[in-house]
């Protein structure tokens, strides 16, 4: 192989080494970035679900965020997720239908130790629900239920299936109810933290070290093309 040639050829190698290191690193940084957005999302002030989601939109900003619902649980059956751990117990999440105005929010109530405990009780009358808004699962969607018929994660177009209805395209993680219900399921942690917003530092770390790959990459380039072809056993 001439000089020239293998110059080039290790120079197309270098440049595609590059541009996988850099969209590698960029990657890192946007996942960065979204994380913070929705961390400083959960610490803004709590407002209605219905201007944080849609039934067709759910912004990267709204994850996380505080929201309030005003409306009454209705009658469709509630769903239950089954293989849930509180505590070290494991047992089942209960979602319930929330009708707020002409929408219908799905609301992760809490956690119970089995699907017939009292605590599974939908709550009548007007309500008041504060709760944090995260995004529905979207693993296991090939096989969505087990053989007792509850879900293996919270599967929406699942639950729109049982309810017969759409729902908003975020689910709401009740942190309160007015008025309260006595028995109650037991809270269940949201996915996004609103007491801090610190930063995620294996995605920025991993985001440094994509860059410093693709650095890499040309110092060995440099060695590579210093190097005598006699070196490389031509």
């Amino acid at each position: 192989m001439s000089g020239a040639r293998r110059i080039a050829v290790l120079t197309l190698a270098a440049v595609l080494a590059t541009a996988v290191c850099v969209a590698c690193g960029i990657w890192q940084a946007t996942r960065t970035r979204d994380i913070l957005a929705q961390e400083a999302a959960a610490a803004k002030a709590p407002i209605p679900v219905q201007q944080a989601a849609t039934v067709g939109d759910l912004p990267p900003g709204s994850l996380g965020h505080r929201v309030t619902a005003d409306g009454q649980y209705g009658p469709q059956p509630q769903q239950f997720v089954a293989q849930r751990e509180l505590d070290g117990a494991v047992g089942s999440w209960v979602v319930t239908p929330l009708r707020v105005g002409d929408s219908t929010v799905a609301v992760l109530r809490g956690w119970l130790p089995s699907t017939t405990a009292a605590a599974a009780a939908v709550p009548q009358g007007p309500v008041r629900v504060d709760g944090v808004l995260q995004p529905f699962e979207d693993f296991y969607a090939a096989q969505p239920r087990r053989s007792d018929g509850q879900l293996v994660a919270i599967s929406r177009p699942e639950i729109e299936r049982a309810w017969g209805t759409q729902v908003l395209a975020g689910v709401v993680v009740l942190t309160g109810q007015v008025p309260m219900s006595s028995p109650a399921p037991l809270p269940v942690p949201a996915t996004i933290s609103d007491v801090s917003v610190p930063l995620p530092w294996q995605n920025a770390a991993y985001t440094v070290q994509w860059f410093i790959f693709a650095i890499f990459v040309w110092v060995m380039w440099w060695v590579w093309i210093r190097r005598p072809p006699d070196s490389l056993g031509e």
